[in-house]
């Protein structure tokens, strides 16, 4: 587990003061969160969270099902072929809900970290 991203979370006033999911699944929304910033959505497995929280694939599934339940995120399945010809599944990650004013910040925001939004609020 030596390659951790250097990514920073984003957790949505939403999901962290949400009293219906606890708090490892809002740190899993995070997590993935981070791990989206690269390409807009996250590929990490099952495997790879179960390493990462030390906890089972079974309590990952929960965690991911919870955030589909509460609309956070969205799952999509789709197929790889590789030169070799194996196939492989891929599962992808979307975040929903993600603000303008957050996707603005993802991987090389040009700004200096504080911005006005359209509602005129000081966003850090």
């Amino acid at each position: 587990m030596d390659d951790k991203p250097n990514y920073y979370a984003i957790i949505p006033a939403d999901v962290r003061y949400n009293p219906n999911i606890n708090a490892n699944v809002k740190l899993l929304y995070g997590e993935i969160s981070a791990l989206s910033n690269k390409y807009g959505y996250c590929i990490a497995t099952n495997d790879y969270f179960s390493m990462l929280y030390n906890v089972s694939k079974r309590t990952i599934t929960d965690w991911i099902k919870a955030l589909e339940d509460m609309t956070y995120i969205t799952t999509k399945v789709g197929t790889k072929r590789y030169e070799d010809g194996t196939i492989k599944k891929i599962r992808r990650i979307y975040l929903n809900f993600i603000e303008d004013y957050q996707i603005n910040h993802i991987e090389d925001s040009q700004h200096d970290h504080i911005e006005v939004s359209q509602q005129n609020h000081v966003i850090y």
